[in-house]
Formats: structure tokens, sequence, C-alpha cells
């Protein structure tokens, strides 16, 4: 009965991490250049189930037999990121862009670099190219990247020219592998190694969706939460039992 407790809350911990992890993909269906995230369960190892069976001797003596198995519930090994490209999205916009493979490069205030592949950017002030969140557009040197007034286009390496065709600067984009990224926002990664820079692959006018499927989110969601509340159903049944059989143990006592 221990153990069937134990279960069941293991079982109710996993489905109130996976709600969390469901809920925030679903709350970024609409981020562009959001990763959904996914989360792995796995089981605790099983716990033997043995029996004591009398063996007719003179000498009491007893021998156990294991009868099965029993698994003590299931919980969240891991949580990863898909990195499937969402769908490109044509908004025409001058500095909007979305990629193939690999990561815009941007810089916080506060100096940090992360990767990135929401393009949807724009000119500050001082005409430096800047994310929607004000982060600064780095180049292929590491740079700010400074535009003139007028109009520019972006081929798809990244190289920037301006509306007389002239070489303005060069976007950075580089590619890592996943183990090499840690989430660090809603579409924002920070990474642990260098990047390999990205040949082609820009497109100017577009931004790429989120990669979230709003209809398997939501179906996965409903399932988890049924599994939640069918384990806290056998947890408050289990614990009931618990205390039924505590109260007789008690009178047997006495």
């Amino acid at each position: 009965m221990i153990k069937g407790l134990y279960s069941a809350y293991n079982g109710m911990d996993a489905a109130w991490k996976y709600q969390d992890v469901l809920s925030n993909n679903i709350a970024n269906a609409n981020t562009a250049g959001f990763k959904r995230e996914t989360a792995t369960q796995g089981s605790f190892p099983d716990a033997l189930l043995s029996q004591q069976t009398p063996v007719p001797a003179p000498i009491a003596a007893r021998i156990q037999a294991v009868v099965g198995t029993i698994g003590t519930g299931s919980f969240i090994t891991d949580f990863t990121t898909d990195f499937t490209t969402g769908a490109p999205q044509n908004t025409g916009n001058e500095l909007d862009f979305a990629l193939n493979n690999g990561f815009f490069q941007v810089q916080a205030p506060d100096g940090t670099v992360y990767s990135t592949r929401d393009g949807r950017f724009n000119r500050d002030a001082n005409s430096d190219l800047v994310t929607s969140q004000g982060y600064y557009v780095l180049d292929s040197a590491g740079q700010h990247i400074n535009l003139p007034a007028t109009p520019v286009a972006v081929a798809g390496d990244g190289s920037i020219t301006d509306n007389k065709g002239q070489p303005v600067d060069q976007m950075a984009i580089l590619d890592f592998t996943p183990s090499q990224m840690t989430r660090a926002g809603e579409a924002f990664f920070t990474t642990s190694a260098p990047g390999q820079p990205v040949n082609g692959g820009l497109r100017q006018g577009y931004i790429e969706n989120s990669n979230t499927d709003l209809v398997e989110e939501m179906t996965t969601l409903l399932t988890v939460e049924r599994a939640y509340q069918a384990n806290q159903s056998i947890f408050a049944k289990l614990d009931g039992t618990l205390d039924i059989a505590a109260g007789q143990l008690g009178r047997f006592g006495a």
C-alpha cells in the first residue's frame, strides 16, 4: 500500500510538471521563433514483491519466492527543446527575417549574447538594427549593425546592401548542436561553445512562426490533466485506507 502511495504521488508530480511545459508551449503559440519543449518520462526501478512460504520441516524455515514486480510510478527525467522549424509567414516588412538553419546573434544591454530565430527587427534611434526587445543584432565580427536611413536588401547569407547596391554589413548566422544550447527566455538561448557559420537560407520579409501545434498541445494537456486526477483519486483512497488500518491496529494493541 505504501508503494501505491509512492506510485500515485510520482504520477501526480510528473503530470504537474508536464502541465507547466504544455501551458508554456500554448502561451507561446504566437511567439515568433519559439521552440516548444517536450517532457521525457521514465519509470523508477521496479520493486520486487515477494511472499514468505512456510517449508514443512521439523525446523521452522521460510523461503522467499518472487511473485512479480510493481512499478513505483513515473517521473520527468528531462525537458528537451524541439528545434524543428516553424512555418514561415510572409510579412513583407523590410526588417523581418526568417532562417532555414542557424540562429541570429543578438546582444542584450548587459552585454549577454543570445541566439534566437525571432527575426522581427527594427531600427532604433541611432539606426542600429535591434530586436523587438531592443537587443542589438550582431554582425559577423560581433559588432552592432548600423543601417542607412534608406531601405536595405539582405541576401540569403545575411549580407546587407543599401538601395544603391553598396555593401553595408553582414549579419552573423551561426548554428549549434542542441546540447550546446540552453533556453534563456521565450525565443532566446545561451550557448556553451562557438557556433558554425551558416551560409544561405535567410529570407527577407518573412518571420518564422512558433513550432507549437495547438491541437496537439491541447489534446496532450487534457490527457495529462486526466492522469493527474486519476492519481489524485488513488492517493486519497489509499490514504483513507491507511487511516482505517492504523485505527484498527491501535485497537488490537489496546
